[in-house]
């Protein structure tokens, strides 16, 4: 079978179900990352308008990921894909094949590759927890770079395993409302800490949460200096009548609890795409819609349902909540952690007065 992303094609010996991660296999393929694949070229894209040159797809798997920034992004840019199956690693032959490409294949551990060689981008793509390879990922960077990481194993990161939370992230989950957030946010943090222990600086620049995965972009740079000015941000976040960093009540963290978007990125995203194959372009222009309003948001949200349900009254529309705390001088906006959402500056006691007289007013 052979199926089509953007203008990259590859053999598949079995078609994957479209949704959730799947099962490891030789030639493994996710479709339901198919959304990201389509980011990643916008974002290699705006790496080669920097100058960014070398770029390593470093679990290739069937090697779509490292193909499609071969095959899509334009600019003088050179691609390696690394595959440490065998079997897989014949698959990425026969794909790179299929759609003319001569790139640089290695059939070794990602681990190794990367503490013999430099590249411009890594990009980590694991089935699971990007855990293991981190450290090695971050030794492989030049002194300026950009590092991508997916993380599938989000019921780790949002508290269902806590202490494999605490063995793979050295951090504290949380189960509840705001744990997409958190997940994403220990993720971050573990990415953040790791890199300073190379001395890097490692600064999100694209994080979200879809579906069953993670995936954090991050903007690299050198110097102990810079690495401790990003380690500022690490920090706790708790839930003391409402979100408070470094509060008291039930914490968790260590976790990033800076921005997590870039806005001049997101910016060159939204006209890129227009010019891109992709498939999912009408998905990815929803999401970048919603991440723009959320790039300078406070960290963490609020969940309509929890709150109404311990005030014991009905949910309201999100518009009007939204709309209500503006009026009163705030700052409100969607979130695309959750549909039932937002994130604002207000202390939760005005929280709760908005969604009480909204009540009030509706009955």
């Amino acid at each position: 079978m052979i199926i089509q992303e953007g203008k990259t094609k590859i053999f598949l010996s079995k078609r994957k179900k479209s949704k959730g991660p799947g099962r490891k296999q030789a030639g493994f393929y996710n479709p339901a990352l198919e959304l990201d694949r389509d980011i990643c070229v916008l974002i290699c894209q705006h790496a080669a308008s920097l100058g960014f040159k070398k770029f390593l797809d470093a679990l290739g798997a069937t090697g779509i990921r490292g193909l499609r920034i071969a095959n899509e992004v334009s600019g003088d840019i050179e691609v390696e894909i690394n595959e440490i199956n065998p079997a897989s690693f014949k698959e990425i032959k026969r794909n790179a094949e299929l759609n003319g490409l001569s790139i640089k294949l290695w059939n070794m551990d990602a681990r190794i590759l990367c503490l013999m060689h430099r590249y411009d981008y890594i990009d980590i793509d694991p089935y699971g927890s990007p855990a293991p390879f981190t450290f090695s990922a971050f030794n492989g960077l030049r002194r300026k770079g950009m590092a991508a990481f997916t993380a599938t194993d989000k019921a780790t990161l949002c508290g269902v395993y806590a202490n494999a939370c605490r063995r793979r992230y050295d951090a504290v989950p949380r189960r509840g409302m705001g744990m997409k957030e958190v997940g994403l946010r220990i993720l971050i943090g573990f990415l953040v800490r790791q890199a300073a222990m190379n001395d890097y600086a490692a600064i999100p620049i694209f994080s979200y949460s879809h579906d069953h995965y993670f995936r954090v972009y991050l903007k690299m740079e050198k110097g102990a200096r810079k690495s401790n000015d990003a380690l500022k941000q690490i920090k706790f976040i708790c839930w003391d009548d409402g979100w408070k960093i470094n509060g008291e009540g039930k914490c968790a963290g260590p976790l990033w609890t800076g921005k997590i978007l870039d806005g001049k990125l997101l910016s060159f995203i939204k006209k890129e795409a227009d010019k891109k194959e992709l498939g999912k372009k009408d998905e990815i222009k929803k999401l970048l819609l919603m991440l723009s309003e959320e790039k300078n948001a406070p960290p963490m949200h609020y969940e309509t349902s929890f709150l109404c349900k311990n005030l014991k009254i009905r949910q309201p529309k999100i518009d009007l909540i939204l709309n209500e705390l503006k009026q009163r001088g705030f700052f409100a906006c969607r979130t695309h952690f959750s549909h039932d959402a937002f994130k604002t500056d207000a202390p939760l006691k005005e929280i709760e007065n908005v969604l009480l007289s909204i009540h009030d007013s509706i009955d």
